[in-house]
């Protein structure tokens, strides 16, 4: 059915390598290890299948947009790919159905334990006469062969497949005879394109029988008291050599309409490193693509001394672990075949290595404050603001939060303790694909809030005043000093205690608050220059404490 100067694929190769495993272990006693390798063979021979059918899927998918896209010059060779699936499908119907049936029959019922999750479920398989195809396919997915209760039963299979007395009448000769009009009709479609096509369904041969010592027919060598557990890996065998088989027949007739389709006269190397700016310990990636290329036929590329083979998606994808500092260089080429040979396109990138880094950076001043918000903004180079993590070194020291008002990459710290000697340590951090990563960290001293200054106008204490404004004065002001720019509320004036020298009974004056009653203020007319106002304000201050701060102004003409 193939022509002989066909090789076998390696897929193929590793089928019939794993059928010789087969063979040979139904030549030893069935212990239990025996049985175990049934199972993990057939069980790897199903997983392999699902993976075939995600290929031939895609394969179908590739032919239909070619088809759109140019029907006229595909359109024999999809409608023969079209008639290939229908057929194949109703093949591995047929194997898929008759594994099933067997299944229900050698146990009606069965209990999965479904591995990822630990939990069981129990499935119904057979209600009298009746398959229920569906139990049998979810139980089979979820527990494998493993849940065969009589994997080493030598007489249900060999009934059903071979059946009984000296003459095969059983399922396994009419399984034969679908897979031989199957490949019948598999060349058939192909035409004389099927001397190209090597299937591996060898189902017409006779196998030798060490037990019989002779040669015998196909199904009785299969079939014939074989244990449960490997006729169900003989028909996961039957059915990849079906998949193979249409896998390798599409592609043939893909590659006929596609032979010599994609051509262009320019090529340029796109080489797009996904950041040039690195931390110490982190990994630089690069993508190297050709601007026009055809992404059935890959590429090779040379990358900083290591060689390369494009991927499915037209790309090399160049990876180096970045664990110095410093400006780095990546250097290539490119090569690409054409109808001429192999052309070579060099390129070249370069980055920069950066230390691991957080900047933090108060926003007024480089000290905290108790007992009011201190601002401070926190950046890591490279990274975004979202990605940053902002922790404390002791919870119990302050509190930090972010400043919602100034938006990302800002914050607030409250300092929980008046005075910490060795000062409020806070560390930040980043997320990235491999976890948080430390940037670095840094200790801010705490302090209480200064005091603040008292003014009478616009003159501060310790200052002279002229006399007209000193008459026009009816308060005081108190406020912190021009170089503490934190925002904050004023101190509130609780009482004023106000000597005015060389005034006669102007020594022993209050004030409950800010402003100066009629007595104050009457004296306060009588001041002359050289006279000189002290006063003792007794404040809250924002953080919540009370302080008494002496101020005095000296009147001057």
């Amino acid at each position: 059915m193939s022509a002989s100067n066909c090789p076998e694929t390696p897929r193929q190769k590793m089928i019939q390598m794993m059928y010789l495993v087969y063979t040979a272990m139904l030549a030893l006693n069935v212990a239990a290890e025996v049985l175990n390798g049934f199972v993990t063979v057939g069980d790897a021979m199903n997983k392999s299948n699902q993976n075939i059918e995600l290929k031939i899927s895609d394969t179908y998918d590739i032919f239909d947009a070619a088809h759109n896209n140019n029907p006229a010059k595909t359109q024999e060779c999809w409608e023969k790919a079209q008639q290939i699936k229908a057929l194949s499908n109703e093949i591995r119907l047929y194997i898929d159905t008759l594994q099933f049936d067997f299944l229900a029959k050698v146990q009606p019922k069965t209990t999965v334990v479904d591995h990822s999750t630990g939990e069981k479920q129990s499935f119904v398989l057979k209600e009298g006469e009746t398959t229920n195809y569906e139990n049998c396919k979810k139980a089979l997915e979820i527990g494998g062969l493993a849940i065969l209760e009589k994997p080493e039963d030598q007489h249900e299979g060999s009934n059903y497949f071979y059946g009984t007395g000296d003459n095969p009448n059983g399922k396994g000769l009419e399984l034969q005879k679908k897979i031989i009009e199957y490949k019948r009709k598999l060349n058939d479609i192909l035409g004389e394109d099927s001397t190209q096509l090597k299937t591996g369904l060898d189902v017409e041969s006779d196998g030798w029988s060490t037990k019989q010592g002779k040669f015998v027919p196909w199904v009785q060598f299969n079939f014939d008291n074989t244990i449960v557990v490997s006729d169900f890996v003989i028909l996961a065998k039957l059915k990849a050599e079906t998949m193979n088989a249409e896998f390798d027949a599409v592609n043939l007739l893909y590659k006929k309409v596609k032979s010599n389709d994609f051509s262009f006269d320019k090529i340029a190397v796109i080489s797009r490193p996904k950041s040039s700016y690195i931390m110490q310990g982190g990994k630089y990636e690069l993508v190297v693509n050709v601007g026009a290329y055809d992404s059935k036929a890959h590429f090779e590329a040379d990358v900083n001394g290591a060689h390369f083979t494009s991927n499915d998606s037209g790309a090399v994808v160049y990876t180096a672990a970045c664990n110095a500092t410093g400006p780095k260089t990546v250097t290539g080429t490119v090569y690409v075949k054409n109808d001429n040979g192999t052309e070579s396109y060099p390129f070249k990138e370069s980055y920069f290595v950066a230390e691991p880094m957080a900047v933090f950076e108060l926003t007024e001043m480089n000290v905290v404050y108790y007992g009011i918000d201190n601002p401070i903004r926190i950046s890591v180079p490279g990274a975004a603001a979202h990605d940053v993590v902002v922790t404390l070194a002791d919870p119990n020291d302050a509190t930090i939060i972010p400043d919602k008002e100034k938006g990302a990459g800002n914050y607030i710290i409250q300092p929980k303790v008046k005075v910490k000697k060795e000062g409020i340590r806070v560390n930040a951090s980043i997320k990235d694909g491999k976890g948080t990563r430390q940037m670095g960290s840094t200790t801010f001293r705490v302090r209480t809030i200064p005091d603040p200054k008292v003014y009478i106008g616009k003159y501060e204490s310790g200052q002279s005043i002229p006399l007209n404004e000193f008459k026009n004065a009816k308060s005081i002001s108190v406020r912190q000093g021009p170089d503490f720019a934190f925002k904050m509320k004023n101190p509130q004036v609780t009482k004023q205690s106000i000597t005015i020298t060389k005034i006669q009974g102007a020594d022993e004056l209050e004030s409950k608050n800010n402003n100066w009653g009629p007595d104050v203020q009457s004296y306060v007319q009588k001041a002359k220059p050289g006279c000189k106002m002290t006063i003792d304000v007794t404040v809250t201050m924002a953080d919540g404490s009370k302080r008494i701060i002496p101020a005095s102004f000296r009147i001057i003409r």
